[in-house]
């Protein structure tokens, strides 16, 4: 299946800079991500809780997708999703920029 550049110029793809993370109580898998995409704050879930410490992520710069409709997950809002590169379950590595960019930065 092929995608046209229109529908990917539609994905709004940028750096966000991870300035909190806890685990989500009553739930193994889930962390409860703060970040930062240049003076707009998003929470953001990720099911990587039994990979990754939260500590793990508190201030790198990753990337994320900003533009998905929220979604509920066991009552909490996640307003963007962690792009990850995934091998098996148990090996899930999140996209990281080779240097550090601005929080906000487009991913093109």
């Amino acid at each position: 299946m092929t995608v046209s550049m229109e529908d990917f110029k539609k994905l709004d793809l940028r750096v966000g800079l991870v300035v909190k993370a806890e685990r989500v109580k009553g739930s193994d898998r889930l962390l409860r991500l703060s970040v930062d995409f240049g003076g707009v704050r998003k929470q953001v879930l990720t099911g990587l809780a039994q990979l990754y410490p939260p500590e793990h992520f508190i201030g790198r710069h990753l990337v994320f997708i900003t533009n998905l409709e929220p979604r509920k997950i066991r009552g909490e809002l996640s307003e963007a999703m962690l792009l990850t590169a995934v091998e098996s379950e148990e090996r899930v590595v999140p996209v990281i920029p080779e240097t550090p960019v601005k929080p906000g930065t487009p991913i093109y």
